[in-house]
């Protein structure tokens, strides 16, 4: 709980309060508001939410549509992603490969080694990102994809292959 020191005379919830040495010449003292925004109604809002859901047992504003989903039905993800900073190396069994780029591309893939081939655009999200969702689920274990791109708005081929190992 919070100490009166820190809510001051006016009893208003600071955002930010100050945790160091006391500096007199910016005027911020330990225990004190920073000068951060105040009232803040969020802040007073989220207090009495807890003191609720503390008192209740039970969290207070809760949805209960995502109660449904997560606690309930527990759907089980379908996709392992991949994406240019964080290049998976493996991919579990029963999953899709989703690519996940920021620009648009021709992905040239394989699920054999090369031995054959499929050239595939990735899909516009809308939301910044570009995707493909490769046919991985079915699978074995031990099986490998490899793929690689020709980045459309650059006209030039990536000039390396990426392997993901499904496990």
């Amino acid at each position: 709980m919070m100490e009166n020191s820190t809510i001051g005379q006016s009893r208003l919830l600071p955002e930010q309060v100050w945790d160091a040495d006391d500096i007199p010449s910016l005027e911020l003292f330990r225990g004190k508001p920073s000068g951060s925004a105040c009232p803040l109604v969020w802040a007073h809002s989220e207090y009495v939410k807890l003191r609720r859901s503390l008192r209740d047992g039970k969290i207070f504003d809760q949805p209960p549509q995502t109660v449904q989903r997560y606690q309930v039905e527990k759907p089980i993800r379908q996709f392992s992603g991949w994406r240019i900073n964080n290049k998976a190396r493996s991919l579990p069994q029963h999953k899709k490969l989703r690519i996940k780029l920021l620009n648009p591309a021709l992905v040239h893939w394989s699920l054999d080694g090369w031995k054959s081939s499929h050239d595939t655009n990735t899909r516009d999200t809308g939301l910044g990102l570009h995707i493909l969702d490769l046919p991985t689920a079915s699978l074995p274990a031990g099986s490998q994809v490899v793929f690689t791109f020709y980045w459309t708005q650059e006209n030039r081929w990536e000039r390396k292959d990426y392997t993901v190992t499904v496990v």
